[in-house]
């Protein structure tokens, strides 16, 4: 059982207790990222993505060297949509957490 389900388990049981009924989320493995993958990859691909677009704008003449780097360039910005899409069928079934309220600031 992941910690996601561990603490969905506790929330629910609760709220269940209150007479709120939660439903079970449905999550598909095969799609779920967990945030700090989801951070890393993000860092490799903006990376990745960042040199190929880099070499273009350099390169971007030359035949030899301008399909490749725009088919890096194109891999790298799907890839990113793909974790970027897992994450946020992760964060649209998980409740968000409640922010603590921030002191008012003061007017100057």
């Amino acid at each position: 059982m992941s910690s996601f389900d561990s603490v969905y388990k506790k929330i629910a049981s609760s709220l269940e207790r209150g007479g709120v009924h939660v439903p079970e989320p449905k999550i598909d493995p095969a799609r779920h990222i967990a945030p700090a993958v989801a951070h890393e990859l993000n860092n490799i691909l903006a990376i990745v993505q960042g040199y190929a677009d880099r070499l273009l704008l350099k390169h971007g003449k030359d035949a030899a060297l301008e399909p490749h780097l725009k088919l890096i360039s194109e891999a790298a910005r799907r890839a990113t949509l793909i974790v970027r899409n897992a994450r946020a069928n992760d964060e649209a079934v998980v409740p968000p957490a409640p922010k603590s309220p921030r002191p008012a600031e003061p007017v100057a």
